[in-house]
């Protein structure tokens, strides 16, 4: 690594071009934290050391760069060229008003016109980038999300500020309205066919089978061999499907602006069957033993099932009998997906979440009937 500081000119790019002996080099790190701006002469000492990387096996990639300077990158179109990584910026917790808590983070209200979704100690970095990336192809595609505009930092986590005006946390307005949870699932249903509806983009988003077939092989030294078999055959026999799923759609990744749903959190966005956000919905509210309606949402668990069971009731109304009847016999597989996903990326809760998949969910998967 190589770290550059102050103005990178003439003068202090030829001292760069001096230290930059890459004979034998397999990976060039430019940490431009300390820069503040590039000059053409600066640039152009570092389009020659991307022709000295370039080959098979070899990679450069700058990091922690400015908006100034990677304003620069961009207007020259080095952004397209490089590897380029902004600066992540760092925020303060002090007195950030508590939205919601889940599994993966948190949501703190920054002021009266943003949010932020902080994720939990242990998450790689990368999730904040690809979440504020999803959401912003979901805002083109006509999904009822926020903008999404900042990827931060704050003490050891990252997070994604949205732009959100005077909105509520959807979980808070159905906690109010409990007398109307038959309504509040109309609007998750509304929502999510929303999601269901568009067409997903495979040069951004994943397909979600092929990511899960990783995440099942995962599991080997956890489940026995014959179980993880089981899982991939029930996986592959999902139909495949070229529209959009969210796959952590419940009430406390959606907020209400105007009366008017927008959803927070897009970093799982892909490309597969909406049977695996209705298998989301049945895991967070469906499945008692778990209790993921109080820990995701705050929901008491006896009104999460009635939220369920009012979802459930209004998605399918529409649906061909042979869907509902999939989606029955394959429930508990559905309800697992999350319980895998989330063992892979989030480490401090992997023995409880393992001890979730192993004691409740494989016995019933294993005890249903096949279709």
């Amino acid at each position: 690594m190589i770290r550059v500081s102050g103005t990178l000119d003439m003068t202090t790019g030829n001292t760069l071009e001096k230290e930059l002996q890459l004979s034998g080099i397999n990976r060039l790190v430019l940490d431009l934290n300390e820069c503040h701006f590039i000059s053409s002469a600066g640039l152009r000492v570092i389009l020659v050391a991307r022709k000295q990387m370039a080959g098979e096996n070899r990679t450069m990639i700058v990091i922690n760069v400015s908006p100034d300077v990677y304003g620069i990158f961009e207007l020259t179109g080095l952004s397209k060229l490089l590897t380029v990584k902004r600066k992540i910026r760092e925020i303060a917790m002090d007195n950030l008003q508590l939205i919601s808590a889940g599994v993966c983070g948190e949501c703190y209200r920054l002021d009266k016109e943003t949010v932020v979704k902080l994720y939990h100690e242990g998450v790689e970095p990368y999730m904040a980038e690809k979440e504020k990336q999803f959401a912003q192809a979901a805002f083109v595609m006509g999904i009822p999300t926020a903008i999404s505009y900042d990827v931060v930092a704050c003490a050891g986590r990252t997070g994604v500020v949205f732009e959100l005006l005077d909105a509520e946390l959807f979980s808070t307005v159905i906690r109010n309205d409990l007398s109307n949870l038959d309504r509040h699932a109309k609007m998750l249903v509304d929502v999510a066919k929303t999601i269901h509806n568009a067409k997903g983009d495979p040069a951004v988003l994943p397909n979600f089978k092929q990511s899960f077939r990783d995440y099942i092989t995962q599991l080997e030294g956890v489940l026995p061999n014959e179980q993880i078999r089981l899982l991939m055959e029930k996986l592959e026999s999902v139909p495949d499907a070229e529209t959009c799923v969210h796959f952590d759609l419940h009430s406390s990744n959606i907020m209400i602006q105007n009366g008017e749903p927008v959803i927070i959190d897009m970093g799982d966005l892909a490309i597969g069957s909406y049977l695996f956000d209705v298998g989301l919905m049945y895991t967070i509210y469906g499945v008692e033993e778990l209790g993921l309606s109080l820990l995701a949402t705050k929901i008491p668990t006896a009104h999460g099932v009635q939220l369920w069971d009012g979802f459930y009731k209004h998605y399918f109304e529409d649906k061909p009998a042979e869907e509902r009847a999939f989606f029955d016999n394959n429930r508990y597989f559905f309800a697992s997906l999350r319980i895998i996903f989330s063992i892979t990326f989030l480490p401090k809760l992997r023995e409880q979440l393992v001890t979730m998949l192993k004691e409740i969910l494989i016995p019933k998967i294993v005890g249903l009937p096949a279709l």
